[in-house]
């Protein structure tokens, strides 16, 4: 479980064994949990907290209103982070770019949040699908509460133990949780609301809050970059002699060559124009592909691609890329931005793009800012990442290919280079890949040994060089429109 999810738990109430016995309609009790509680289901709420999980404790930002809410674990300026709009949880970036950790909506987190936000107290709770049942009462460590079920649309159900002295939540459980967590320390908040300030876990603590208030702005849908056109579209050229898309553009002012990479979480730039436009430096962040090493991000811009103007951002300084022909690689922010068309027939790509009539559309989830597609490989279904900063056709993880050793038989080897490192490819032939509706003629397939990238591997540059290709961030969807005569349609 990933570090926001296990965060949202701490508003969770594990299992009991309980004799549960009925009692009246909860009318009343609702009622006065409204009065003691306050309308926290309405209230744009902003915490700090300190979060306890397995020993490490980090300090967490966020900001909440209903179902809806945002974390931020903040290292000096940089402050990544998690966003669930009420159905699907998001991953944040060091610039804001919020992008989906899946396609499928997150019943249980949804679940939680219905009772942690206090929602099913809004009194238009039960006519937008939700409902609310009296399940009697309960007796734990020798107290008495009031036990309702709460459900809604699209979330798993919960029961809410209330003090009935009180009217406030102590506890909360999922039908089948298997955890205690408990609200202690309840205090007034401005804004007539009252909240707990110290939540534990099986009798340890999990969070303690040091601020929450109730704050008069709104709550802010977190977002990237904002890309803005400065009249009609333009077509950028792109570098005919390489494989990976490398086109001019200009930072801070000063002409480079950059690399569109769906391979990179955010954005980055040689350590050699960093120190040339004396950029300075906002943070630390570990950088990860063919090694790993620890290295500054800096704050720089604005940047320009071709009409398109992007803001002052942060920038993750590369040690090891000058010598490959480019000093800036634009990854999840950029593509985030705005719908990219690359043509690699004629060597140029177009910001703003939309996908024509004839493109067939690829679902694409997210792992990492990265876009993920499913593919057969003859016979084997493989999520791969979408990576065009990978001069390879399709480049397997080494752990896949030990798991699927007769996917194909390696005829040659040789060295390669990459983010943090130098390792070693084999290399074989496949029948045919089977991508969306289209399935392709015999492709070339290798395997890096010290490849752990996103999902099963990397579908690189030279496979998309049989397309033109569409990458639509923000729906999801990657666009191919066949340009080579090596693909075909499946039948």
């Amino acid at each position: 479980m990933g570090f926001a999810a296990r965060l949202v738990l701490c508003c969770a109430l594990g299992l009991f064994p309980l004799g549960v016995a009925r009692a009246a309609e909860p009318t009343h009790l609702l009622a006065r949990m409204r009065a003691a509680s306050g309308p926290v289901w309405r209230t744009h709420l902003r915490s700090v907290s300190r979060l306890t999980i397995d020993g490490e404790t980090t300090t967490i930002q966020s900001d909440a209103l209903g179902v809806r809410f945002v974390t931020r674990e903040c290292n000096g300026a940089l402050c990544p982070g998690t966003y669930f709009d009420g159905r699907r949880l998001y991953s944040i970036n060091i610039n804001g770019t919020t992008l989906p950790r899946s396609t499928l909506p997150e019943t249980y987190l949804r679940g939680i949040r219905t009772v942690s936000s206090l929602a099913f107290l809004s009194r238009d709770f039960t006519s937008g699908g939700g409902s609310i049942e009296d399940a009697g009462t309960a007796t734990i460590a020798g107290a008495r509460y009031r036990v309702l079920l709460v459900s809604d649309t699209d979330a798993v159900p919960m029961q809410v133990f209330v003090d009935p002295a009180t009217a406030l939540v102590r506890y909360m459980r999922d039908i089948d949780g298997d955890g205690t967590f408990e609200y202690r320390h309840y205090q007034r908040v401005d804004g007539g609301i009252t909240l707990p300030s110290l939540v534990l876990h099986n009798d340890t603590v999990l969070e303690r809050y040091d601020q929450r208030e109730a704050s008069p702005s709104p709550f802010v849908v977190p977002h990237g970059l904002t890309v803005t056109f400065a009249g009609a579209a333009v077509r950028i050229p792109t570098d005919p002699g390489k494989a990976v898309p490398v086109f001019p553009c200009t930072i801070a002012g000063v002409a480079v060559r950059c690399l569109l990479d769906t391979g990179n979480s955010g954005l980055s730039i040689s350590q050699g124009l960093a120190e040339r436009l004396k950029a300075p430096s906002v943070g630390a962040y570990s950088v990860a592909g063919l090694g790993r090493y620890v290295t500054d991000v800096v704050r720089v811009g604005p940047l320009t691609i071709g009409n398109a103007s992007f803001p002052d951002a942060d920038y993750v300084v590369l040690h090891d890329i000058s010598h490959y022909g480019y000093d800036v690689v634009l990854g999840a922010d950029v593509l985030a931005a705005t719908t990219i068309e690359i043509d690699p027939v004629s060597h140029t790509l177009w910001l703003g793009a939309s996908a024509p009539d004839n493109a067939i559309s690829v679902p694409m989830a997210f792992e990492d800012f990265i876009p993920v597609v499913n593919v057969q490989l003859g016979e084997l279904q493989a999520h791969l990442a979408v990576d065009t900063g990978d001069e390879s056709n399709i480049n397997l993880s080494y752990d896949f290919y030990q798991q699927h050793p007769t996917l194909f038989r390696a005829t040659e080897q040789r060295s390669v280079s990459g983010i943090g490192g130098n390792s070693v490819e084999l290399i074989g032939r496949i029948p045919s890949v089977t991508i969306g509706s289209y399935q392709t003629s015999p492709q070339r397939i290798g395997t890096t040994e010290s490849l752990r990238g996103t999902a099963y591997g990397h579908l690189g540059a030279a496979f998309f060089s049989q397309f033109k290709i569409i990458l639509d961030y923000e729906n999801g969807h990657l666009g191919l429109v066949p340009g080579a005569p090596n693909s075909k349609p499946t039948p």
